[in-house]
């Protein structure tokens, strides 16, 4: 029987800034990795929070390849060179790729996944950005049994994560990603033991999120200042940002802050502008604007950038 993390060599599929800290928490931990897959440099451009992982395959000798797919004929292929590594336990993190049921029947302890949320709640795509949007006051981190649906399976390990006030997508995934690597370290020696937990999703609590596109960003004006300000800070670096216009000018907004003043005007439209930020009316409350891009310009002050009083903010307007 399996009873050390050395006897229980590991397939590790990773992708992301999460995938190679909790990578690296394991290895740290004395964990057997016997094969590592890891997104190609080639995704960058499309995958939040890409990072290399050569300087962690060149300090621990692992036996790696990238993978830009695990489907077709290149899924094929790692499959192949995986049975090689003879795993016992797969692990998958930060890769938005479903596993292939080959791949994940592979290790005879099969997979365990990721997911930053508290499963069955807010399974799918964008679950850090979708959990500010909701204005949720937390979120979670769950480790589970792999299987092929999209978040479904059994529950190996869950723990609550508080969403502050002050929280972009960037602060909140930084804090997620640091308790799934803690998480993942207290679950191995207990999977190597069998003496790991299983226990099943309710089906009554699930809730789904959608996957969000850079298009999706467009902002409502109409909408109240606390919605617009989780909006804003939910979709800033390093997601693709919040956006609007001005006529035929797209403008990102990377930062801002509710503001109480005596002002008042049409939602979208510009009240006031200094070295603080600018002040822009909503459907119901005033935003300050701390940080904005045009989208031909470096990011910015909005006194910087010449946002001006009585500017008006909206839906793309040709010239």
């Amino acid at each position: 029987m399996t009873n050390t993390l050395r006897d229980m060599p590991i397939l590790f599929v990773a992708a992301r800034i999460v995938g190679k800290q909790c990578l690296t928490a394991a290895l740290e931990s004395g964990a057997s990795i016997a094969g590592l897959l890891y997104l190609d440099d080639c995704k960058a451009q499309t995958t939040v929070a890409h990072t290399q992982f050569d300087d962690i395959i060149s300090r621990y000798n692992l036996d790696a390849r990238s993978f830009s797919s695990l489907k077709g004929e290149e899924g094929r292929m790692h499959f192949e060179w995986a049975k090689h590594t003879a795993p016992r336990l797969g692990i998958v993190c930060g890769v938005s790729e479903l596993i292939p049921s080959e791949l994940l029947t592979l290790p005879a302890l099969g997979f365990i996944g990721m997911h930053p949320t508290l499963l069955p709640q807010g399974r799918g795509r964008a679950p850090i950005p979708w959990a500010i949007i909701l204005d949720l006051e937390g979120t979670g981190v769950t480790w589970f049994y792999a299987d092929p649906g999209v978040d479904t399976g059994d529950i190996l390990a869950q723990q609550h994560v508080p969403i502050l006030d002050s929280d972009t997508a960037s602060t909140l995934g930084a804090r997620t990603d640091e308790i799934a690597a803690q998480l993942l370290c207290k679950s191995l020696p207990l999977l190597a033991a069998s003496r790991a937990h299983r226990i099943k999703q309710g089906e009554t609590d699930v809730t789904t999120w959608p996957r969000r596109r850079p298009e999706d960003g467009v902002i409502d004006w109409t909408r109240d200042a606390r919605g617009l300000y989780n909006w804003i800070r939910a979709l800033t670096h390093p997601y693709p940002g919040a956006f609007t216009f001005q006529q035929d000018r797209k403008l990102f907004i990377w930062s801002a802050e509710r503001a109480t003043l005596p002002l008042a005007g049409a939602p979208g439209e510009v009240l006031a502008v200094d070295d603080h930020g600018a002040i822009v009316a909503t459907g119901k409350g005033l935003l300050n604007l701390t940080r904005v891009q045009w989208n031909d310009k470096a990011e910015g002050s909005p006194l910087d950038a010449g946002i001006k009083p009585r500017m008006r903010f909206g839906q793309l307007v040709s010239a």
